[in-house]
């Protein structure tokens, strides 16, 4: 890809904020033209225990996602479902909600060496305002988590864009 040439540097940048205080938590930065996926994963080391990591849909990886989840004590992790995702259903607990089998494939299995061949996620759906939203969740228990606070917290997915507003205007001087 061509790099544009502009008067201000490009760098690529993934953070992690918390969402109530829109505190930067976490931040890789590199190069422009390395992956996101690659400064996701340094963010692992500083994710805190019993927590969740609610990604864009673009940081899709089993392997990212398992990493995530085993490098701690109760580290879960929100996505949305990207529409080429093949799964598996082992259980329905309802329409809204089904235990799921996610297949890693060989490719990924190299790259990440640590992940299995199937990771068992959930998958919970919610209309909201007449569309339909899915999103895959290492939350599994049903009881501890219930379907409605998953998409409760999903629905605080926009507060990051918020949050990375306040810091543009921050760091522009509200220009």
């Amino acid at each position: 890809s061509r790099q544009k040439n502009t008067q201000y540097p490009q760098v690529r940048m993934v953070c992690q904020m918390e969402l109530s205080s829109h505190l930067i938590t976490g931040s890789a930065f590199d190069d422009y033209n390395v992956n996101e996926m690659i400064l996701a994963e340094q963010l692992i080391e500083t994710t805190p225990n019993h927590s969740v990591t609610m990604f864009d849909k673009g940081f899709y990886s089993l392997g990212l996602l398992h990493k995530w989840q085993q490098s701690g004590t109760e580290r879960h992790w929100l996505i949305p479902l990207k529409k080429n995702v093949q799964y598996e259903v082992i259980q329905s607990r309802g329409r809204n909600d089904k235990l799921v089998l996610l297949h890693s494939n060989p490719r990924a299995r190299k790259l990440w060496p640590e992940l299995p061949e199937t990771i068992q996620a959930r998958l919970v759906t919610r209309k909201i305002k007449g569309k339909t939203y899915e999103v895959l969740t290492s939350m599994l228990d049903a009881m501890r988590f219930p379907t409605a606070d998953i998409t409760g917290l999903y629905e605080h997915r926009w507060e990051i864009e918020l949050g990375y507003r306040e810091q543009k205007q921050y760091m522009l001087g509200s220009r």
